[in-house]
């Protein structure tokens, strides 16, 4: 085929050209959510930043659209749009080293989240990742993030000091607060519309403890009044150490007949110190608790994150309708539950779908200038999201849709203000408004406009949540 023969040859022997005829196609181009994809008519694996750049002007050469992946997670209704389309796969493209000082690492475009986690640790060294391993880190970075961490230092994109960035024309530059400085803010939290980042410079930071504490407990429904409104008084006081993490699910080893709570606090400190924040929640008599010590890896395991988890495997349908809060409206959460509850005992097939309630510390994360970056909903403490799972079969797919949507408005409806949602951009379904997603501040996305209409006026990046 034309386009292996004349790629190949501003390519180096190191790199692949994959093509839908070759027998490793199908495996380098599954997902973590299959439907609604993208088409690929080939899937270039580079080893170098050259040849990022040399992939994406053939692209644009031959008319061809291009998507990236770093991790395979990206699922939001504009990815399907992109057909006869050539993949950029940076996943070799995936070092991690620490700078001689400690203080910094240069982290590979292509690198997920497990391997920055075990890199940065083999030299005594953290920063704030996602959660789920196999999530690519640029993806992460390019929506702003969140994870365990960010109570004490700030979102993951908080701690990007520079960049590497091949721009929408194949032309490459360096991104930071010294240099082109618009396009580093724009990057942060609305990345995936300006270029294929294939370089970071993160923040590190010392590992403080070798394991986390960890108390899980399981409480029935009944018990959601009870148990979120002491929720919301114990995130007055939360440490920044401390998430609350927790899911509304549906365990039939447990509880045939309805869904339960499972309800986490996951600790960065002296296990006393977590002990004693997590002891009211005893109170509420919890059906099961599982208390104990993990390192990162472990804890994504524990929280169904981690490579073979519900949160991170392949081969389903996933769907979700990310919302965030200030607090929990009780009612709201029992309207959520109750839609639930009904819903899988109508459509049995959507039983293995999950209601994720993340409620992470926000100290770090309000400590950074909120126009310091591109991310919006800086305020917000918790960020909830349906994760509907199914095996694929299109006679559910508007079943699962419209519980999406439904519990997504029955929280809105209960926040401190509904008629704007806050959406967060990693996990958009993708038929959200601009404002949803990137903020309704007009300033913001008058900004973001102007921006990508000078680093990218043909739009070529247009394949997640596109801002034009």
């Amino acid at each position: 085929m034309a386009l292996k023969t004349d790629l190949a040859t501003r390519l180096s022997d190191a790199s692949a050209i994959v093509l839908p005829e070759d027998s490793d196609f199908q495996k380098l181009a599954a997902r973590w959510r299959e439907w609604h994809g993208p088409g690929l008519c080939a899937i270039v694996k580079p080893t170098t930043e050259s040849e990022v750049q040399e992939t994406i002007r053939f692209a644009n050469e031959q008319g061809l659209p291009f998507v990236v992946r770093s991790g395979g997670h990206g699922a939001t209704e504009a990815l399907g749009e992109a057909q006869n389309a050539i993949q950029i796969d940076l996943r070799d493209m995936n070092k991690v080293e620490v700078s001689a000082d400690g203080e910094s690492a240069t982290v590979g475009g292509g690198t997920n989240v497990r391997d920055l986690v075990a890199g940065l640790a083999k030299a005594g060294k953290r920063t704030v990742t996602g959660i789920c391993e196999l999530v690519g880190v640029s993806a992460v970075l390019l929506g702003g993030g969140h994870g365990w961490l960010q109570g004490q230092y700030g979102l993951p994109v908080d701690q990007v000091l520079s960049a590497r960035l091949v721009l929408p024309n194949g032309d490459a530059v360096t991104v930071s607060d010294d240099e082109n400085r618009d396009l580093f803010w724009a990057i942060r939290g609305a990345g995936h519309n300006f270029g294929v980042v294939t370089e970071w410079t993160l923040r590190t930071y010392d590992i403080k403890i070798p394991k986390w504490s960890y108390e899980i407990f399981v409480f029935p429904g009944d018990k959601l009044e009870e148990l979120y409104t002491l929720t919301n008084e114990m995130m007055k006081t939360q440490p920044p150490e401390a998430t609350q993490w927790t899911y509304i699910i549906s365990p039939t080893h447990i509880n045939p007949e309805h869904p339960l709570i499972w309800y986490a606090i996951i600790y960065d400190g002296p296990v006393d110190d977590a002990r004693k924040y997590a002891q009211p929640l005893h109170d509420i008599c919890p059906m099961m608790v599982n208390a104990g010590v993990a390192d990162t890896r472990e804890l994504a395991d524990l929280t169904f994150q981690g490579e073979n988890s519900p949160g991170c495997k392949y081969g389903l349908t996933s769907i979700r309708y990310p919302i965030g809060l200030k607090s929990y409206n009780i009612a709201a959460l029992r309207k959520a539950y109750d839609e639930i509850d009904e819903t899988f005992r109508r459509v049995p097939e959507l039983k293995g779908s999950f209601f994720l309630l993340e409620g992470y510390s926000t100290h770090g994360v309000q400590a950074v200038d909120k126009n310091s970056t591109a991310v919006p909903h800086r305020d917000d403490k918790i960020l909830v999201t349906s994760y509907i799972q199914y095996q694929p079969d299109p006679r559910i797919d508007p079943l699962a849709q419209e519980l999406g949507l439904r519990l997504r408005n029955h929280l809105l409806e209960g926040s401190d203000d509904p008629t704007r949602l806050r959406a967060y951009v990693n996990y958009a379904h993708g038929t959200e408004s601009l404002e949803e997603v990137y903020g309704w501040d007009e300033g913001r996305l008058a900004r973001l406009k102007s921006l990508k209409a000078k680093w990218d006026p043909e739009n070529r990046m247009r394949f997640y949540m596109p801002i034009s």
